[in-house]
């Protein structure tokens, strides 16, 4: 019996990855330490991991930071018992990772770099929406997750937000609020979490220029590794010192799902945060991705619903905030 392991990463996460099978971090953005974007600040955001503890082979001494009740079928911790069908409640774990780096330890294997999933060659729908919205597999492409490189002309990461990958000298600098290593396993984009974006392009420009990019885009990625070791351990390491949390996933039948979100810790729209509208804040959210570059550019292409192929009809509010990760490279 094997170990398969997935994690879903959702809100202001940066990608960088290299391709060719070479080591990549996901860092969680600590938009309060970016400050003001276009002269709004952005609202506080929270890095968390999420996982059922009876996916766990060490729930009690895993240490989550709290725990709730959620019901199969909910997607949400509920007061109360569901009515009939929705199954048998289960504990789901919360890990803060703020201030944490994550590394995956995967026993009696050596980290062989992580692949980047590409479609076969005209098989994708990119850069428009698939055709099937409701089809996961048609958002596997990464391209659904936009590109620094072709964004800003380079996408390289400023290296004083990276450490190495052995774990030697760890920091975490502002603008990070948590970092992830991934030394193996495969990375893919995900199906967008909120319906309302699934058939949606945005375009990519800043205020008086022509835009960028215009694409689908999704607000989630995956990162998944199956392996006949025996067991998979994910380490949560306060950087400033203080107890490691070890989440322990033994081989199982089913697959170990966890969740990685970096999302805003409330809410703060409408009048609370001047009046923007939810695509307003959406173009915030990915503006902080600027102050992560190497070379910060004066030019910074933020999305917007793009109204030209006549599919949408709404002009404002798109219902849900777009916090979309993005992707960057070391080199």
């Amino acid at each position: 019996m094997s170990v398969a392991v997935s994690i879903v990463f959702t809100g202001l996460c940066a990608l960088v990855t290299d391709g060719g099978r070479r080591p990549a971090q996901v860092l969680l953005v600590d938009a309060k330490a970016v400050g003001e974007v276009r002269g709004v600040t952005l609202p506080e955001h929270a890095p968390t991991l999420v996982a059922a503890l009876s996916t766990l082979a060490n729930p009690e001494a895993s240490g989550p930071t709290r725990v709730v009740t959620a019901w199969p079928g909910r997607g949400s911790a509920a007061a109360s018992p569901p009515s009939r069908g929705f199954g048998i409640p289960e504990q789901i774990g919360i890990w803060d990772l703020a201030g944490s780096e994550v590394r995956i330890r995967v026993q009696g294997r050596e980290a062989g770099g992580v692949e980047l999933y590409e479609p076969p060659q005209g098989k994708s729908s990119w850069p428009r929406p698939p055709r099937d919205l409701l089809d996961p597999a048609a958002w596997r492409d990464l391209r659904f997750v936009p590109d620094m490189s072709t964004l800003a002309g380079d996408g390289r990461i400023d290296p004083a937000l990276m450490s190495a990958d052995d774990g030697t000298e760890a920091v975490l600098p502002p603008r990070v609020a948590a970092r992830v290593h991934l030394g193996d396993g495969r990375l893919e984009a995900v199906i967008p979490s909120q319906k309302v974006f699934r058939d949606s392009t945005f375009e990519f420009g800043a205020p008086g220029a022509e835009p960028k990019l215009r694409q689908a885009v999704t607000d989630a990625v995956r990162w998944s590794l199956e392996t006949e070791a025996t067991a998979v351990v994910i380490e949560i390491v306060p950087v400033a010192g203080g107890s490691v949390k070890r989440l322990v996933l033994a081989p199982n039948a089913m697959p170990h799902d966890l969740f990685i979100s970096n999302l805003p810790a409330e809410n703060v729209l409408g009048d609370a945060h001047h009046g923007l509208s939810e695509e307003e804040m959406a173009a915030l959210h990915f503006g902080a991705y600027y102050a992560l570059l190497l070379h910060e550019p004066a030019e910074k292409p933020v999305p917007r619903l793009w109204l030209g192929t006549g599919d949408r009809k709404a002009t404002g509010n798109v219902g849900t905030t777009l916090c979309p990760p993005s992707r960057f490279t070391r080199q």
